[in-house]
């Protein structure tokens, strides 16, 4: 919910929601002092006025100058639009009202022009203050997301070259072998580089497709053995409507084909796979049995779990579980995400 107040359409609607709040109450007040067609006129300069400030002062004056550290002509620029907008405000109430609001009443019977522009410098001096502080707090936060999706996109481009090698790693065994079925591996590889060049790059898509690729690169796995190998894939609960970052689930999966031992003692060996949806929570489990002697089976490493672990700490901070253990010849590793609201 937060994210998507913070985002521009989300900034959009508080801000037109905090002016609007601001505007009844202030016809509300006026309303008791004042006809209502005088009423309505005065709300409308006692926000134009404070509302122009406020955003000129922010994306301009704050912008232009202090966030370049001009600070002499911020300064200069912040006193003439704060006195200037103080004196137009007082000039255009005499100009269209002959007075202030309070003219002609116990608190300023001779309409106290030099109080009312005192009053109004001064509430436009907090409001500027205010106004500065909203666009430097907006600016540190635009300066974190761009460094967030900066790291996202370079964990991402180290899972494109992984995943490749991984790949082809299967198929050059296929091709060793001269088997039957190696033109079929190259085209099942075709439409998964498509999916990791393209749909990754995206922030959400559907759990849909996150599956649909899981299930391309085990056929894509089984394709170099002649009999069915012992893999399962469960999915429980509702999924159709879920959300979650691209290439977060395969990269678990192909970790597994990896190091298990599916192709060296299939009788033996097993990968288990469930999908699960509990209440909003995605729960993604991988299991599958491993060889004891032959732990690693290159030279490389991976980058698999660490690239995981740091893009549910840039995506889901506080809202994800990943945890990974071995045990009796079984490897297990397990994510729970909670989805966005």
């Amino acid at each position: 919910m937060l994210s998507l107040l913070l985002s521009g359409r989300g900034r959009l609607i508080v801000h037109l929601t905090g002016w609007l709040l601001v505007t009844l109450v202030t016809f509300y007040l006026i309303l008791g002092l004042r006809p209502a067609g005088e009423a309505f006129a005065r709300t409308v300069m006692n926000i134009l006025f404070p509302a122009g400030l406020f955003y000129l002062n922010a994306k301009i004056v704050v912008n232009r100058f202090f966030e370049r550290g001009h600070y002499w002509q911020w300064g200069f620029w912040s006193l003439a639009l704060w006195l200037g907008f103080a004196g137009l405000r007082v000039w255009a109430e005499r100009a269209a009202f002959g007075g202030s609001l309070f003219k002609g009443s116990n608190f300023m019977p001779d309409g106290g022009g030099d109080r009312v522009f005192f009053v109004t410098a001064l509430i436009y001096f907090v409001l500027m203050i205010f106004s500065a502080l909203y666009q430097l707090l907006e600016n540190r936060r635009e300066i974190e997301i761009r460094h967030t999706q900066a790291q996202l996109n370079y964990l991402k481009a180290q899972i494109n070259p992984h995943f490749l090698f991984n790949t082809l790693n299967n198929i050059y065994s296929a091709a060793v072998l001269q088997h039957p079925r190696t033109a079929d591996m190259v085209l099942r590889l075709s439409d998964l580089l498509r999916y990791v060049t393209y749909e990754g790059q995206a922030r959400r898509i559907p759990l849909e497709k996150e599956m649909a690729q899981i299930r391309a690169y085990l056929d894509l796995f089984q394709l170099k053995s002649e009999h069915p190998l012992p893999i399962r894939f469960d999915v429980e609960g509702a999924l159709e409507k879920m959300e979650i970052e691209p290439l977060l689930l395969l990269p678990l999966v192909e970790n597994a084909l990896k190091h298990g031992n599916l192709d060296e003692q299939p009788d033996q060996a097993f990968l288990h796979i469930l999908l699960k949806n509990e209440h909003g929570k995605l729960l993604f489990r991988v299991e599958n049995t491993v060889d004891p002697i032959n732990r690693q089976k290159d030279d490389t490493g991976g980058v698999g779990l660490d690239n995981i672990r740091q893009r549910l700490e840039l995506n889901y901070p506080g809202r994800h579980r990943l945890e990974v253990w071995e045990s009796e010849g079984r490897f297990v590793s397990e994510l729970e995400v909670l989805n966005d609201e």
